[in-house]
Order: structure tokens, then C-alpha cells, then sequence
């Protein structure tokens, strides 16, 4: 009695349909991960929004913006000058009240009863796109980092700071550019630029009448990757918002968003440059000064920025430098074109 054979696949056959399946899942992916990355950047955007809503919030309440950067350098005599930054001031802003009730101003941002507020991580301040990471995780005050930071107009750290007060014994590491840490106009690898006001800066508060450049043509937010940190001396100051220090809490439109000039971030007492230059995936960036750092982000082709006016728009890579750097300063004067960005 014959039986009949059960028809099955060929070896070729099987081939070939792993060899179509596989190129299903390569042409798939990409597709995938460009939906992932689009909620990502969705969710990033609506972080700049409530920043924005936090900002204006906030000015309404008090008449200005936060000050930038409060502490090292500054004359609050008979009072020490207790270190803190803008990000302690938004908190209550941005429905962080309790956090803000815990900080004690009385003490150092580090200090142990800080320690609560600066280990908290704030998803306000961070983009989905980037890695969250804890600074300086093997001290005694590790801290929550933040993409969100604000806008230190066109030029460096000492904007237009002139006391040798502000900047003395701060300024370790290689004297990388022409002039002293305070140089304005600052001569840098894209020439000469002078500084043009900032919505942020130290020791001081900017409010809306003094963007004269028009709050649509001015900068107030920008991103930053998260420098990562895996203890000493992989430390990475970049998007540190508790942190008063160099590169911290800022950005400057010196460089055009993404730039591959690294970022100039001073170094510590034995000249080791504040970032993780060791670690892969970490942004450029070198111990010159004066100090300088780039608004960075995950996203393919820009950043997410947070206009003085509440808007938040998408700043493409290709920018002109000039144009970027226009949108950094408050009084600068300049004619920006709505179709140069």
C-alpha cells in the first residue's frame, strides 16, 4: 500500500523565507525606533512647556526671573554666600512645593539637609530622549540632572563680569582663548563676539522689559545632554541644575546647538577638565576657558528650545552662528529674520 508524502519545505525554501523575514525586521525597526523617539521628543516638548508656564508663573509672582546662579564670587556680607541656582527657585512652580519646603537656604545646595531636594530626580526638568544620571554619584551629595537648563546669553560663564572677586581661584585648567576668564568681547574659536545681556545671569534677575530684542527673538530654555558620571574623576558638570558652578546649570549660543567644538569646561585644582571625557557617548568637550558650553540634545537634526514668550520651537543644527548667537542675547539689537531658524 502506498502512502502518500506530506509536502513540506525545501532547505532553499526556508532560507528564503528567513532571508524575507529578516529584511521585514530591518526595514521595520528603524521605523520603530523613529515612533519611539518622535513620543520622546513629543513628551520633551510638553517638558518645555510647563517650563515655560513655570517661568512666566513665576514672574508674574515676583516681578522678574529667577536669578540665574546665587553664591560663589558674590559679597552677601554678613550673610555667607549660600550656593543655589534658579532650579531651587522654579520648584514651586512647577508643583515641586513640598521639595521646595524641604531645601534649607540657610546652607549649601550640598549640604546634608539638601540632600533630599538635590537626589530627587524631577522629570520637569529631564528630556525622555536623554539618559537620566546621577552626578558625582560616589560623594557624599550625589545629585538629580537635568536636561532643561537655561540660557547664559552669546558668549561664556563670566558674561560681562569684571571683579576679580567673581572669578579668582575658579579659573584652573588651560587658558585655551585670548583674555582673562572675564573677557568681553570674547575672542573664541568663532571669532570675536561681544556679550549682548542674557535672560539669566549671576547674581542678578532679568524681567520682561528687559529682552529689547522681543521675547518671540529671545531664548530663555534650552537642552543639554546629561553629561554622564561614574565617580571619580569621571565628573561631568553639564546638566548639574542644582550646581552653581561652571557649565552647570547653562548653556551659551557661543556655538551653534550640537557643535562639534568642544565644550570649554575648565578643570579642577589638578587640572582635570569637568567633564567625562572617558566615557563613551559623552559630548565634546575640553579644560580650556573661558568656559562654554553648547545646548546638546538626543534628537536627530537640533534641540528643543523654550522662547522668552512662552513658545517652544525646534533649533535646527544647521543654524547660522550668528543667528544663533542673536538668540542668545537680550539687548543685542540684531534683525532676525523668522525664516533663519
Amino acid at each position: 500500500m502506498l502512502r502518500s508524502r506530506r509536502p513540506g519545505f525545501t532547505l532553499i525554501e526556508l532560507l528564503v523565507v528567513i532571508a524575507i523575514i529578516a529584511v521585514l525586521i530591518a526595514l521595520l525597526l528603524p521605523a520603530v525606533q523613529a515612533a519611539r523617539e518622535a513620543a520622546r521628543r513629543s513628551q520633551c516638548v510638553n517638558n518645555f512647556k510647563q517650563m515655560g508656564l513655570a517661568m512666566h508663573n513665576y514672574h508674574g509672582a515676583l516681578g522678574s526671573f529667577p536669578i540665574g546662579r546665587m553664591g560663589s564670587g558674590y559679597d552677601y556680607s554678613p550673610q555667607a554666600p549660600q550656593r543655589r541656582t534658579w532650579a531651587f527657585s522654579i520648584l514651586p512652580y512647577l508643583e515641586q512645593g513640598n521639595l521646595f519646603n524641604s531645601v534649607n537656604f540657610d546652607l549649601q545646595f550640598y549640604e546634608g539637609a539638601n540632600t533630599t531636594v538635590i537626589r530627587s530626580g524631577i522629570a520637569a526638568f529631564q528630556c525622555p530622549s536623554d539618559t537620566p544620571t546621577m552626578q558625582e554619584p560616589d560623594t557624599a551629595y550625589p545629585r538629580s540632572k537635568g536636561s532643561i537648563v537655561v540660557n547664559w546669553g552669546n558668549t561664556h560663564f563670566f558674561q560681562d563680569e569684571t571683579n576679580s572677586a567673581i572669578n579668582a581661584g575658579r579659573n584652573n585648567g588651560p587658558v585655551t582663548y585670548p583674555g582673562d576668564s572675564s573677557g568681553n568681547p570674547f575672542t573664541g574659536p568663532l571669532g570675536t563676539v561681544s556679550f549682548m545681556g542674557a535672560p539669566f545671569k549671576g547674581n542678578h534677575s532679568t524681567n520682561l522689559r528687559d529682552i529689547t530684542d522681543g521675547t518671540s527673538n529671545t531664548i530663555l530654555c534650552g537642552e543639554v545632554i546629561m553629561g554622564p558620571n561614574s565617580g571619580a574623576p569621571n565628573y561631568d558638570h553639564r546638566g548639574d541644575i542644582f550646581n552653581d558652578d561652571y557649565n552647570c546649570t547653562m548653556f551659551m549660543t557661543y556655538t551653534p546647538p550640537n557643535s562639534s567644538i568642544p565644550d570649554a569646561l575648565a578643570g579642577d585644582a589638578n587640572g582635570e577638565p569637568y567633564c567625562s571625557w572617558r566615557l563613551p557617548n559623552t559630548p565634546p568637550c575640553t579644560g580650556g576657558t573661558p568656559v562654554f558650553n553648547a545646548s546638546r540634545s538626543r534628537h536627530p537634526g537640533g534641540v528643543n528650545t523654550l522662547m522668552a514668550d512662552g513658545s517652544v520651537k525646534f533649533m535646527k543644527d544647521s543654524i547660522s552662528p550668528p543667528t544663533w548667537q542673536a538668540l542668545g542675547s537680550i539687548a543685542g539689537g540684531e534683525v532676525i529674520s523668522a525664516d533663519s531658524y
